[in-house]
């Protein structure tokens, strides 16, 4: 687990498995936050984040397009789109929640806007979204121009799908986000990064470690070469983070991030 400062902490123990979910990790990193209250779940989607966020200390708040679907019959639940102004009064919240949404939004900087106008100061934003920088991604880019080799390519026709109760469709992963774009958002509207993690590692990336890691490392020391003298810190953050295992080896990118100013 790589922190804000360039400095790693203890990261809960990386399985291969099946699944691709991050709720042990959404909780866990969620429990460490000190401010509590309200945390807004968007999207919420089944409200399989639901018992984490409450055992984590917070009250959820799920919202969703689909918000019958969320979180069990007691569950406070909101209809809404994330796309444009966010139904909620400014600093409601104490923690929000994005978890596999904003891969899906057109306009991610309006969304990160929109989570700083309702989160109280020294609130917490948590991000996952799928990463584009593991080793298997960065292979299939290089082949075929897309992160997957197997679905998700960008057109009129795969990426409109099916509402979960028949009435229509929404948009997929047309928006993909990667490392370094989110930190910009984030950092140049108002957060700190607090964490960089992944939720499991990615076998097709762990078996291409050797044949990768050193023109990834040379690649991106070019890359970033002109941060060394002039902004070391900025070369430190992106430096540790873009060649971190979890995001060398991880399926998913996991940002919690705080609120400044």
């Amino acid at each position: 687990m790589v922190s804000g400062n360039g400095t790693s902490t203890t990261a809960p123990k990386r399985r291969f498995r099946r699944s691709g979910h991050a709720y042990g990790e959404i909780e866990e990193l969620l429990s460490g936050v000190e401010r509590k209250g309200l945390c807004l779940d968007m999207p919420a989607g089944k409200g399989v984040n639901y018992e984490g966020i409450r055992n984590a200390g917070f009250t959820p708040v799920e919202a969703d397009l689909y918000p019958g679907r969320a979180g069990p019959p007691e569950a406070w639940r909101v209809k809404m789109d994330f796309v444009g102004r966010l139904p909620f009064l400014d600093r409601a919240f104490a923690s929000v929640l994005c978890s596999e949404g904003i891969e899906h939004h057109p306009a991610q900087t309006d969304l990160v806007r929109e989570f700083h106008r309702i989160l109280a100061p020294g609130g917490s934003l948590l991000i996952t979204t799928p990463n584009t920088l593991n080793l298997r991604a960065r292979w299939s880019i290089a082949c075929n121009g897309h992160y997957s080799y197997r679905n998700g390519e960008v057109s009129e026709v795969s990426q409109f799908w099916e509402a979960p109760d028949g009435t229509g469709t929404f948009v997929g992963h047309a928006h993909m986000i990667d490392f370094f774009e989110l930190r910009f958002i984030l950092k140049t509207n108002g957060f700190e990064i607090v964490e960089v993690t992944t939720a499991k590692y990615s076998s097709s990336s762990v078996m291409l470690l050797p044949l990768m890691y050193v023109p990834v490392w040379v690649a991106t020391r070019r890359l970033l070469r002109k941060y060394v003298s002039k902004h070391p810190q900025i070369y430190r953050e992106l430096w540790e983070g873009a060649l971190s295992k979890e995001l060398l080896l991880g399926k998913k990118l996991i940002v919690l991030a705080r609120k400044v100013g």
